[in-house]
């Protein structure tokens, strides 16, 4: 009973409306029964600004959930299990938790705006933009469920997707089956489809979801479906997709020329289409949450000094680094990924090389510095990963080597610092595929969780990628690539079956 009256508070407590200037701002000036909080287009706005309080602050759908598919792939080991050893008792619950949270707030948002008289917007497109928003981030965080807790890659009668809600929760309604995998699917784009079709055509700020995102994000969703269900369809209609994504960029989206200053600048960068945003107050840095300015100094870091207490070149770092340091740390972008910076307890004055794109200088120096350094961005979708993914989506759909290689190598021309050179066209597929996936380590290593589902997509030597990361006995198999069901909503959700072969 104790656990039911727990889930129920925390599913209830978004239908509490926090009206604030700024919209991630998670102080409440006044609060409103949901009865009354839509009635003015004042309102309105800030139901759908509320969304973001659910999930910008800490690491639950940021840092950590990244952190632990970097984990899964095999790359480096930072947090959480390597083996899909998890079963019901320790699968992670604060992607679950977080996105539930958000989807409820989403929903708030969708079945409360439509009854605010148009009259009370400045017109009706305004209403349907925000209706737009608050549609494809209850699609979007579907998507992370659906992706990490179900079986995606499994047939549409499959009974194992997603629990879904499209009301706001209370007591009457808070256990609720699972529907099937392809009804999860269709959910999760009809959402994404609204948002797309309704949201501003205009860019306006990476720091909230826009058209452009939605667009490049459906096509991400399609190319990791279309890959492990061998959907041709999924994969053109993903390329046509990030064909014009890329060929309408609006100006206010572009590559910054010296990389390093893209992760300086945080969210302030052109080159991001979304990226996490914290509120300038008083407790930013612990906004940030523990893996963006304190985990990474003790995991998946490499001491400054040796054991001679001498200086240990950068290009010695290995920073967590399980496999390919051979081309890793080669890579001119080595230099811009990690740096050297202090640790974060207040009372360690040692310094390691550590990810500080990341990092940044960590939670002590970088709140003590002049002006504070606590930008920690959380990087969702950078310009880049359009490139790779172009290429990608062309390899895979039919196209030449050299028609492949060409996106990549317009995304490296535009770079100065590093200067990275321009690769010849390769002379197979299989040396194609292989550039391929090292561009998406080396381009976006640890920011959000490219490395997973490059991991199982690209093969080396008739073996995943995954496995030859992993080594050892590992065998890849799909039917873990999802965690399982949490152990509270398993107990408390008796309408619910547990994926197979994990509980």
């Amino acid at each position: 009973m104790k656990n039911i009256k727990i889930i129920i508070l925390s599913v209830l407590t978004p239908l509490l409306l926090l009206s604030c200037e700024d919209f991630l701002n998670n102080v409440p000036r006044n609060q409103w029964p949901v009865e009354e909080a839509m009635t003015t287009y004042d309102k309105a706005k800030q139901s759908v600004n509320g969304i973001y309080g659910r999930f910008m602050q800490g690491d639950n759908v940021n840092q950590d959930y990244y952190a632990r598919l970097t984990t899964r792939s095999g790359l480096i080991q930072v947090t959480g299990l390597m083996d899909f050893s998890e079963n019901q008792s320790n699968s992670p619950t604060n992607v679950w938790t977080t996105s539930y949270y958000a989807i409820n707030a989403c929903n708030l948002a969708i079945n409360g705006i439509p009854k605010v008289p148009d009259s009370a917007f400045p017109t009706t497109t305004a209403k349907n933009e925000l209706l737009g928003e608050a549609r494809f981030l209850r699609g979007y965080f579907n998507s992370l469920l659906l992706l990490s807790y179900s079986c995606w890659w499994d047939t549409d009668d499959s009974k194992f997707g997603i629990i879904y809600r499209d009301q706001t929760s209370d007591v009457s309604n808070i256990t609720q089956p699972r529907i099937t995998v392809g009804e999860s699917w269709k959910k999760v784009m009809e959402d994404i489809d609204f948002g797309i079709a309704n949201m501003p055509s205009a860019f306006a700020t990476p720091k909230k979801v826009s058209k452009v995102f939605a667009k490049a994000y459906k096509a991400k969703l399609l190319l990791i479906r279309g890959t492990q269900r061998n959907a041709a369809k999924d994969l053109t209609d993903a390329k046509t997709i990030i064909d014009e994504v890329i060929s309408t960029l609006p100006a206010t989206i572009k590559m910054e020329t010296d990389m390093k200053q893209t992760f300086l600048k945080s969210w302030d960068s052109q080159e991001h289409i979304f990226v996490r945003y914290l509120e300038d107050v008083a407790n930013r840095t612990s906004n940030a949450g523990y893996w963006s300015n304190y985990g990474f100094s003790y995991t998946a870091a490499t001491k400054y000094l040796t054991a001679a207490n001498t200086p240990l070149p950068q290009s010695e770092a290995v920073c967590g680094i399980r496999y390919g340091l051979d081309w890793i740390r080669t890579d001119p972008r080595w230099y811009i990924h990690t740096g050297r910076a202090r640790n974060a307890e207040t009372w360690d004055t040692a310094e390691s090389w550590i990810w500080t794109k990341i990092y940044r200088m960590g939670s002590y120096a970088g709140a003590n510095s002049t002006p504070k350094d606590e930008k920690y961005g959380v990087y969702h979708m950078r310009l880049p990963e359009l490139y790779i993914m172009q290429a990608e989506l062309i390899a895979r759909t039919g196209g030449s080597a050299a028609l492949a290689i060409a996106p990549i190598n317009l995304m490296r021309s535009k770079r100065t610092n590093p200067v990275l050179a321009q690769i010849p066209v390769p002379a197979s597929n299989e040396e194609l595929l292989d550039i391929i996936f090292k561009e998406y380590i080396n381009e976006l290593i640890l920011e959000n969780g490219s490395e997973f589902y490059a991991s199982f997509r690209f093969m080396k030597e008739g073996k995943t990628y995954m496995e030859v990361m992993k080594a050892g006995s590992f065998v890849f198999d799909k039917t873990k690539l999802q965690w399982p069901i949490p152990n509270n909503e398993m107990i408390n959700n008796p309408l619910i079956e547990q994926n197979p072969g994990q509980k």
